[in-house]
């Protein structure tokens, strides 16, 4: 049996921590502390905590951050990192899935594209964009994206949020794993620089049909993955009840997938996910993606910077040294 943390219970005892906290600083402040020391003790308390509990911290800990009801979606990125978006609708095929959201945008002072899984906030808006699950018209309109940043010459950031393409009878007979075959084909093709951000859930060929990028970043309490836990859990030992054990095994979170030469760099969350200090976050991701964007400026040969970034992955010399 895995021995893994309880994220809810958690935050819960440290929401009233910090909400005492919180108190003795106003009342520090309005000169009506009575004992200094207290705050000064339960501050170092807290911290000791937390730095206790991040050891502690589980690969199926950070799966279900990443799925946290109050975690940052596409739409808050879009709202709080760039500027001036303009949405692109349809696929110009069979119509608009709403599973991924695409447009314009900047970055600051760069003019970028921006493509993305978007799983909705609301229980109405999740249904209506299928928890961020795409059908074919989904990738066909990534790819539509795509093709406009590059004739453009401008420089595209996709961000990964989803548990998968969506596996229901229609995608497939309509052509799932073509769609996202040819995604994956059509980012190794890009003559501009493409960047990637894994904020979440990164589910799949799902994920992987937006995520070939020059320059991967990932969010610290994310997870990237082949299969989710549960699933893999269920095949592997025919019971669900054992995904930790499968998470484990998987080294699908940020830190193994940085080790494994997956991903290019972790951008750090607050303690128990970023959901906990917004505004540092969108901070800490604008920043991570403009400087990535002048590195990936920088690069003489594009394409081929992706191929033998991608060539590479999984390449050992022997059983414990990547290369």
């Amino acid at each position: 049996m895995e021995d893994i943390l309880n994220v809810f219970e958690l935050e819960k005892f440290l929401d009233k921590l910090e909400e005492r906290i919180n108190i003795l600083r106003d009342l520090k402040k309005q000169g009506k502390l009575s004992n200094p020391q207290e705050l000064e003790i339960l501050e170092s308390k807290t911290q000791k905590i937390i730095e206790e509990l991040k050891i502690k911290i589980h690969p199926f800990n950070r799966v279900q951050i990443a799925r946290h009801p109050k975690r940052p979606v596409l739409q808050d990125i879009i709202d709080n990192v760039f500027s001036d978006f303009i949405e692109l609708k349809g696929d110009r095929y069979v119509g608009d899935d709403l599973s991924i959201t695409a447009g314009m945008a900047k970055l600051g002072d760069y003019p970028v594209f921006v493509i993305g899984h978007n799983k909705g906030k609301t229980t109405n808006e999740k249904i209506k964009r299928n928890y961020g699950m795409s059908n074919p018209e989904g990738f066909y309109k990534a790819i539509r994206v795509m093709d406009l940043a590059n004739n453009f010459r401008t420089p595209l950031i996709t961000i990964v949020d989803t548990p998968g393409a969506y596996p229901g009878d229609n995608a497939e007979q309509n052509g799932q794993y073509i769609a996202i075959a040819k995604s994956i084909s059509k980012m190794f093709e890009l003559d501009i620089p493409v960047l990637c951000l894994i904020l979440s859930e990164g589910g799949s060929g799902g994920a992987l049909a937006i995520a070939v990028a020059n320059y991967i970043l990932m969010m610290e309490n994310a997870y990237y993955s082949v299969i989710s836990p549960e699933g893999a859990a269920s095949i592997l030992y025919r019971d669900s009840s054992k995904s930790a054990v499968a998470a484990k095994n998987l080294k699908l979170t940020s830190y193994d997938l940085l080790e494994l030469g997956v991903v290019d760099e972790i951008i750090y969350e607050p303690f128990l996910g970023m959901h906990r200090d917004l505004k540092n976050s969108f901070s800490n991701i604008k920043n991570k993606l403009f400087e990535y964007i002048e590195k990936s400026i920088k690069l003489k040969d594009l394409k081929e910077h992706r191929f033998k970034k991608f060539r590479k992955i999984g390449y050992f010399d022997n059983i414990s040294n990547y290369v």
